[in-house]
């Protein structure tokens, strides 16, 4: 009887770390989606910005967005299926704060969510006018996109769903040993 119950527990040991693993990946599939979309729609498939770290801080669980990923998931368009209008609307932020819009990074094949990525600054004989976007104040909808500190909302939503989701196992697995006992 011992050795049954202990191999009955190995097997729920188990099924529980391949749950966990199994639904921890589920997002970082969903953002493969997202960077598939932003490769279509910038026509930059095989450039430095074809990679994860376009929007994302780390993909290993718990993944992380930077400030760029951070504004597009921000964004009151964004859907997971289609980020076209979503990835349009925060083109003239700038995500990571480096001086050089989200659209002029992204041309010039540097991670909009990288402060320390700039593009290759070219010296001007004359003195350009301000932008409109130059030199309008910061409406709250733009400030509030950004996050203030370093770990973003979707990060503590991700831990909090493996943590929940792990914690919601356990307690299932432990459950079915009191029945069985």
């Amino acid at each position: 009887m011992i050795n049954r119950g202990f191999t009955m527990n190995k097997k729920k040991i188990a099924i529980v770390i391949f749950l966990t693993l199994a639904l921890m990946t589920v997002e970082v599939y969903a953002n493969a989606s997202i960077k598939q979309m932003f490769t279509t729609q910038y026509d930059n498939q095989g450039t430095e910005l074809d990679e994860c770290a376009t929007c994302m801080r780390s993909t290993s669980p718990p993944a992380s967005w930077n400030p760029y990923g951070t504004a597009l998931r921000a964004d009151a368009d964004f859907d997971r299926n289609n980020i076209a209008q979503a990835l349009e609307n925060i083109e003239e932020l700038d995500s990571d704060g480096d001086g050089f819009n989200n659209i002029d990074e992204i041309r010039n094949s540097t991670y909009p969510g990288d402060p320390d990525d700039l593009p290759e600054v070219v010296e001007v004989t004359q003195t350009p006018t301000p932008t409109s976007m130059e030199t309008a104040e910061p409406t709250e909808a733009v400030a509030s996109a950004i996050p203030d500190t370093e770990d973003s909302n979707g990060t503590l939503n991700s831990m909090f769903n493996a943590l929940f989701t792990f914690a919601a196992i356990v307690l299932m697995s432990i459950m079915v040993r009191k029945k069985n006992v």
